[in-house]
């Protein structure tokens, strides 16, 4: 194991995220907040910096990364940033107790939306800034964003990009690794950047317009206000909201094909396509089960439509009490909980297209029954799909259904309400955010209950694997 190259790796990025704090520390100039805002945020950087010239003072000899490596640095990584990213809260005292804001910024870079935060009021501008930054930040994700700035001749790094990228298959929109990195931050950001402008020339003030954008393009959910986007009481901004965050749901390698105007690659995608089509029918469904509740057929869209989207793409953003809702809709929200949204996207979840190819799988499985003899191959986008990827997703499956079940046996120790607690553990897993069968924040749970969720949010946005292997004693053995 190359144990300098991880060292050197992580100090790099812990420089990296101290150089991030500098916007909320501009932010607060701008309001002109309290010394001990301004102190707690300018000491986190101060213990960033020192921590991460310590450990890269001392240049490894050998820059190879290899797969175990990858995971180790990605897993480590991720768990740094989160703990040092919750100081500003801690030394500031607006989230005194340091789970709690362990959680909160955990919530923030996987971009789950869940919050222990009763009354997001307590926050100051910059730390409710800094809350809302982690989302765009990780977003597309922590590692791919420091490898789009960071020097790489050799391609050295694939291992590190492969074990964060969300899906099944990871793909190079290009040849370089630096270059793909690139070019995906850059898409993101660019839209990013027009949301921004949407959602202020539709009402929004503009630092609400940046918090929410953050919050569309990270598929993330953390809102200015307790009421979430029913603050606004506009339509406009509830759709608007709607349609951002599908398009955040989706594969941004498709946006890099409509850039180069390849557009039969882009509607011919098959994952676009079911995607779109369980949106369709899960709004469908709720319009007709939830339509006496709302006073007339475009509300019930408008509401139903924000759910479904918000809850698809592991966004969360908030639009009123669903609690309410019939157990028929809550069961589809659950549904679409596990689903999430397409591979190479911002969103969490399973991922649309191992949902499609597990169906297929499904199918094959019985159609041989039926004729033993006959030779079924699996496709998706006209790409034959081999045995061993089927195999990694079905032990994928197993293995996030084992994690599941585990999550859900513990955290019902700490709370005696089956949806609440199946929901909470849905929720965090797979990074959405709102939980059903309460109005409550998260605060109901106790510390370690906290602690377990806030490593379940982190495990699910890096798909399981990273996380395990970083408690497994055979992972750090020098073999």
């Amino acid at each position: 194991m190359n144990r300098s190259m991880i060292r050197f790796l992580l100090s790099k990025l812990l420089i990296i995220e101290a150089g991030l704090l500098l916007v909320p520390l501009i932010v607060a100039f701008i309001y002109h907040e309290p010394n001990d805002i301004l102190l707690s945020i300018g000491a986190t950087i101060g213990i960033l910096l020192v921590v991460g010239l310590l450990g890269s003072t001392f240049k490894p000899k050998n820059h190879h990364i290899y797969a175990k490596e990858g995971v180790l640095i990605v897993a480590l990584c991720w768990i740094l940033w989160s703990f040092f990213g919750a100081l500003p809260f801690v030394f500031s005292g607006q989230i005194p107790h340091l789970i709690d804001a362990f959680f909160e910024i955990s919530s923030g870079f996987t971009t789950t939306g869940a919050s222990i935060l009763p009354d997001v009021s307590v926050l100051s501008h910059s730390l409710l800034f800094w809350r809302s930054f982690t989302h765009l930040i990780g977003g597309m994700g922590v590692l791919v964003f420091a490898l789009a700035i960071m020097e790489n001749n050799k391609n050295s790094h694939l291992e590190v990009m492969r074990a964060e990228v969300p899906g099944p298959v990871f793909g190079k929109v290009v040849s370089k690794l630096k270059d793909t990195a690139q070019i995906l931050y850059l898409l993101y950001l660019a839209l990013f950047v027009i949301f921004v402008i949407i959602y202020y020339l539709a009402g929004m003030p503009l630092f609400d317009s940046f918090i929410i954008a953050m919050g569309t393009a990270g598929t993330g959910g953390f809102a200015v206000y307790n009421d979430g986007i029913a603050h606004y009481n506009s339509s406009l901004i509830t759709y608007l909201v709607s349609f951002g965050v599908l398009i955040f749901g989706v594969n941004f390698n498709l946006y890099y094909f409509l850039l180069l105007r390849k557009f039969k690659a882009f509607f011919g995608d098959e994952e676009l396509r079911t995607y779109l089509i369980i949106v369709t029918s899960a709004t469908i469904f709720i319009c007709l089960n939830v339509f006496h509740i709302y006073q007339n057929l475009s509300q019930t869209l408008e509401v139903s439509l924000f759910q479904v989207s918000n809850i698809i793409t592991t966004t969360g953003f908030g639009l009123g009490d669903i609690t309410s809702w019939p157990l028929f809709s809550q069961f589809i929200l659950l549904i679409l909980m596990c689903i999430g949204g397409s591979a190479g996207s911002t969103a969490g979840g399973l991922k649309v297209v191992r949902c499609l190819i597990l169906v297929r799988i499904a199918k094959n499985q019985i159609l041989s029954t039926l004729s033993p003899k006959r030779v079924l191959t699996l496709h998706v986008n006209h790409n034959v799909i081999d045995k061993d990827t089927q195999h990694k997703i079905l032990k994928y499956l197993v293995l996030y259904a084992m994690m599941i079940i585990c999550l859900i046996f513990i955290v019902s120790l700490d709370n005696n309400n089956l949806m609440t607690v199946v929901s909470a553990v849905l929720s965090c897993f797979n990074n959405i955010g709102p939980m059903l069968g309460t109005t409550d924040s998260f605060a109901i749970f106790g510390p370690i209950s906290k602690l377990l969720l806030s490593l379940a949010m982190i495990a699910g946005r890096l798909e399981i694997y990273p996380m395990i292997l970083l408690f497994m004693p055979q992972t750090w053995s020098k073999r």
